[in-house]
């Protein structure tokens, strides 16, 4: 296959899809939140604040989720690749790197599923629960969010970079920093927001090895 040879970039260009795709979820959810303070109490007088407008706004939340889903498991699977030429033999990194991409992928594709249920209700809205709709967007909004899992594939580049020398240490530094971030979002309640802190981060690292040293297999 073209581009997936010894020398081939291709997959890092799926880290960079995947943070793409998630600020495509971060856009296109806003719409999906025109509430104002005074209806939190009421799930009824959020429902009615929605036009026909609504269910497509999360038609493509959903097709952002399935860009992330796909984009991370193959950056995830080049990023293995990658660290096992250059990881000592049996070393865990190069796995816990991919492990890590593919919990992120898995709970993108769980934001689709609950983007099929909310779609529906949208379309459906006089004719629905007002509560059942909301409990559906919450879960929209959180699921998909998870993106937690890159705590794995950041500890093992941090391991990588400073004790392997597989990658370099500045991706060591990023992925420390982000690492933290991620772990800020996880022991709050506020677990959603690792979606916006592994945007940044996957772009940085899609780009860092789609336009990196080439490594020799």
């Amino acid at each position: 296959m073209a581009g997936t040879g010894e020398d081939g970039r291709a997959w890092a260009w799926g880290g960079v899809v995947t943070g793409l795709a998630g600020i495509g979820v971060i856009v296109a959810s806003g719409p999906l939140w025109p509430f104002e303070e005074a209806d939190l109490a009421d799930n009824a007088a959020m429902v009615a604040r929605f036009d026909d407008t609504g269910m497509w706004w999360v038609f493509v939340t959903q097709l952002a989720f399935t860009l992330a889903a796909f984009g991370a498991v193959v950056f995830g699977a080049g990023l293995k690749r990658r660290l096992e030429r250059q990881c000592p033999a049996g070393s865990l990194v190069p796995m816990t790197a991919f492990l890590g991409m593919l919990l992120t992928g898995a709970m993108s594709l769980a934001g689709c599923g609950m983007g099929t249920e909310a779609f529906h209700l949208l379309r459906k809205r006089a004719e629905s629960d007002p509560d059942t709709v909301m409990a559906s967007l919450g879960q929209l909004g959180t699921y998909g969010w998870l993106w937690s899992g890159l705590l794995l594939t950041a500890a093992a580049l941090v391991v990588a970079a400073f004790r392997q020398g597989a990658v370099g240490r500045w991706i060591g530094v990023v992925s420390v920093v982000f690492g933290l971030l991620l772990a800020v979002t996880q022991v709050t309640p506020f677990q959603y927001m690792a979606l916006m802190v592994g945007v940044p981060y996957l772009l940085v690292l899609g780009a860092a090895f789609a336009w990196g040293r080439r490594v020799p297999a």
